[in-house]
């Protein structure tokens, strides 16, 4: 028996391990279920080899199973019949499946469907329509840390979720994370392009795979289009956070205060509906206001600034077009709307950082 308790007869292999086992969560019981067939065929161009797995789960509402990717067909090799794939165990189970069955030099995981960054407690990412449910950032990471590997990849095929929470989050489960700090349009990735240059080069290491990833999304849209695609190195998120938190440590002053409330509303934000600001664009504001009237401290404009270093450290790639020109790679919730949503406190980020405060500050016009 493997995964949901469940028994199934799976074809592996004996022979010898995989270089990389590339597992893909699609969460499509709601509106993204046509383009789920759409991604499955870019995969079925493409199809597994001796040294490449692509296996799938795939919920379309009524059925959901794991799926072997060969050329040319998909394999069921486990019927899981209906189920939530908005629940985090459902992601676990997927993951342990995968490595017990179809074990790699290296792991990536993408997580296909709806996303809304940090949001909870029916948003986050992975929505399942049916059960009225969604897999939030905390409940991601149990998943992650459950699941039992630490991937050399972790891939969010899904709006919004390139936020230093959501990388703070699972920071501990993987190397490199590939998401949009903005909207996707609904084809989503180029499965076809960069599987099969994984399958040609399946020695490639997870940096190679990402920049695979990022390249190919913008060829195959093209111009015309509003796309941005990051690395996100988590690594080096901690470094970061670190100089977030010490940016609020420093804030005292009235002046200072009010240079933040005077930042404009529609300017650091990439998505101003959802209130998250993009993180160099809101300190160049601030540096700039800072810099007007010699009003901030030294301290406060070198904290600016270090931010800016760690996020470039964070931030391995970062491409853009159209709208989200300026945008650099990952976001943060500054709340257009308020009060902050009180499941904002069930963040990592949250806990350990004095973000939470100083948004209720942020809310409280005070």
């Amino acid at each position: 028996t493997l995964g949901m308790g469940k028994t199934v007869v799976v074809n592996i292999r004996m022979g010898n391990r995989a270089y990389w086992t590339v597992m893909v969560y699609m969460a499509a019981d709601n509106n993204l279920s046509p383009y789920a067939v759409y991604d499955l065929q870019e995969m079925k161009r493409v199809g597994s080899t001796e040294h490449l797995n692509i296996v799938v789960f795939r919920d379309k509402g009524t059925q959901a199973g794991y799926y072997y990717i060969h050329k040319g067909w998909e394999e069921l090799v486990q019927n899981l019949g209906s189920i939530n794939s908005g629940k985090g165990d459902s992601l676990r189970h997927f993951i342990q499946f995968a490595k017990e069955a179809y074990p790699a030099e290296r792991y990536a995981l993408i997580l296909w469907n709806h996303g809304d960054g940090w949001r909870s407690p029916l948003r986050g990412i992975c929505f399942d329509w049916s059960s009225a449910d969604g897999i939030t950032i905390p409940e991601l990471a149990q998943a992650l840390h459950q699941g039992g590997v630490h991937f050399d990849l972790i891939g969010m095929d899904a709006c919004l979720m390139a936020m230093v929470e959501v990388a703070y989050e699972i920071s501990n489960y993987g190397k490199l994370l590939v998401a949009s700090e903005g909207n996707e349009p609904v084809y989503g990735w180029d499965y076809e392009a960069f599987l099969e240059r994984l399958k040609h080069s399946p020695t490639m290491s997870a940096r190679a795979l990402a920049e695979e990833i990022v390249n190919s999304y913008f060829s195959f849209y093209g111009s015309g289009w509003d796309l941005t695609l990051s690395i996100i190195d988590l690594s080096k998120v901690r470094d970061l956070v670190g100089a977030l938190d010490n940016f609020l440590g420093l804030l005292r002053s009235n002046a200072v205060s009010q240079k933040i409330r005077s930042v404009s509303p529609t300017q650091p934000y990439i998505d101003q509906n959802s209130g998250y600001a993009d993180i160099y664009q809101l300190t160049q504001l601030l540096l700039n206001q800072c810099g007007s009237d010699g009003g901030c401290s030294p301290a406060l404009i070198q904290s600016l600034q270090t931010i800016q270093q760690k996020l470039s450290d964070v931030v391995v790639k970062n491409r853009t077009l159209g709208s989200y020109q300026g945008a650099c790679g990952l976001s943060v919730y500054l709340p257009t709307l308020c009060p902050v949503e009180s499941s904002y406190g069930n963040l990592a980020f949250a806990r350990d950082t004095s973000w939470d405060e100083f948004l209720e500050w942020w809310c409280s016009g005070s």
